[in-house]
């Protein structure tokens, strides 16, 4: 008669380091741990010796030093972000608001050269820079200027995925395989276009939805347009579904709601923390070429301590868009050609002007950014021993010879032309080096001397 033997039960300890590695045995294992050489980690589950835990008050923590630190990490962003939210709700800075862009001089095309009627009292038609000869209304039409220099709407068509219009534009682009700027083909929707130039849009990086007034993708009037995100666009859907309309203020209490803010959106990247203008807008690289530049961009225009040195930044400001790095740097990223060292141009296009914004904006080397400023050429007229002068400009401290002239009044008008020669002959030398709008802008310069 065999004698029956119960089996004994595994402990809870010894079944977790059953399921080891198995480089110890059990017995051995629980030895160690009986004994206080080692610990099973409460939230990991890992056996760890003892020296990986941590003690609080002469006892060892339940929690590994890796866990606890990590919990530690993520209580400490929970109340660094419970306390950026209540900033963010108090800070009126830190909120969008509803703004729109007023057009300069040198970007619009007035009816009586382009010949086109308008069709309401207000419709303008804008350049797009980084398009081949086109224009943009308020309200959403296209405007192109042919190689016979007549003009012509443009023709979009309606997606049948989103029912928006869209045109196909050629895109002035940087192709690093042939070293030069050219021309490629872009679809790009009509709300898109008129939100660019004519809506202040405080987030491109997360704005990819456009919500339409009364969700009519037919409407492109500026007024009507609001760039938002998706989680935004979706609650505005469903508000408008669900009370049959939704008004401006509803929308803009969307937009500003944390609860729809973008998944890594953080309100301290929010803050004006750059001389109380400027702001992150997002994580960041602060090595980074495009940061730098942005930078010293916000210090020229606001800081104190610049203004002592240069005065003449006093007035300098920078765009509502731009003051967002975030915005800055999609531009840079667009305009900028790697490896070459650059100034920021605001004076190129808009020569009286004070801003610095995608519209007046350019980069352009050290040498023909001091070139286009007005101490950059400078006059040198001299009066000869027999009555006539000689005249010459001074480019970067380099010397160069206009020729002679029998009066005063000749000498200045022929440094003037000099001047202009000079310039475009400068500009043809970096056609195609530079984006078709710097190099129209050169070229059009010699309109900016009186």
């Amino acid at each position: 008669m065999h004698s029956f033997v119960m089996p004994r039960i595994k402990s809870d300890s010894e079944k977790i380091l059953t399921a080891s590695d198995g480089s110890k045995s059990i017995i051995e294992r629980k030895n160690q741990i009986m004994n206080n050489t080692a610990k099973i980690c409460k939230k990991c589950g890992r056996e760890l010796p003892l020296d990986k835990f941590g003690i609080n008050h002469n006892y060892t923590r339940s929690m590994c030093k890796e866990c606890f630190n990590e919990g530690m990490r993520e209580k400490r962003y929970q109340q660094r972000l419970s306390d950026g939210i209540e900033t963010y709700h108090k800070d009126k800075s830190m909120k969008i608001q509803r703004k729109y862009k007023k057009p300069y001089h040198f970007q619009i095309l007035y009816r009586s050269e382009s010949g086109i009627d308008t069709i309401a009292k207000d419709e303008v038609f804008v350049r797009l820079f980084d398009y081949k000869s086109v224009w943009t209304s308020n309200y959403g039409r296209i405007i192109q200027r042919l190689n016979d220099g007549t003009y012509q709407l443009v023709k979009g068509v309606y997606s049948r995925a989103t029912k928006e219009l869209t045109y196909t534009l050629d895109r002035n682009v940087y192709f690093k395989s042939k070293n030069r700027w050219g021309y490629r083909k872009e679809k790009v929707t009509a709300s898109d276009l008129v939100i660019q130039m004519f809506v202040v849009n405080y987030d491109m990086k997360h704005n990819t939805m456009v919500w339409h007034k009364n969700n009519d993708t037919k409407d492109n009037y500026y007024k009507h347009l609001f760039p938002v995100t998706d989680k935004q666009y979706n609650e505005i859907l469903r508000v408008n579904e669900q009370d049959g309309t939704i008004t401006d203020k509803q929308i803009m209490e969307i937009v500003n709601a944390v609860e729809f803010k973008p998944d890594d959106w953080k309100p301290w990247h929010n803050k004006r923390t750059y001389e109380g203008v400027g702001y992150v807008g997002g994580d960041i690289d602060y090595e980074s070429y495009s940061f730098i530049k942005w930078k010293n961009m916000i210090q020229r225009c606001y800081s104190d301590v610049v203004h002592k040195l240069k005065p003449y930044y006093m007035d300098k400001e920078v765009c509502i868009e731009w003051q967002n790095y975030q915005n800055f740097k999609i531009w840079f990223d667009a305009h900028y050609i790697t490896g070459t060292k650059v100034d920021l141009d605001k004076d190129l296009l808009y020569k009286e002007g004070n801003i610095y914004s995608p519209e007046t904006c350019a980069f352009m080397t050290h040498f023909l950014n001091t070139v286009f400023e007005d101490r950059g050429i400078e006059s040198n007229i001299k009066q000869n021993d027999d009555g006539t002068y000689s005249v010459s400009m001074i480019v970067l401290n380099k010397k160069m010879d206009i020729g002679v002239f029998d009066s005063e009044e000749e000498a200045h008008t022929g440094f003037i032309d000099g001047k202009i020669d000079y310039i475009c002959d400068l500009a043809e030398k970096c056609k195609d080096k530079v984006p078709d709008y710097v190099y129209e802008g050169m070229l059009n310069y010699k309109i900016e001397i009186d």
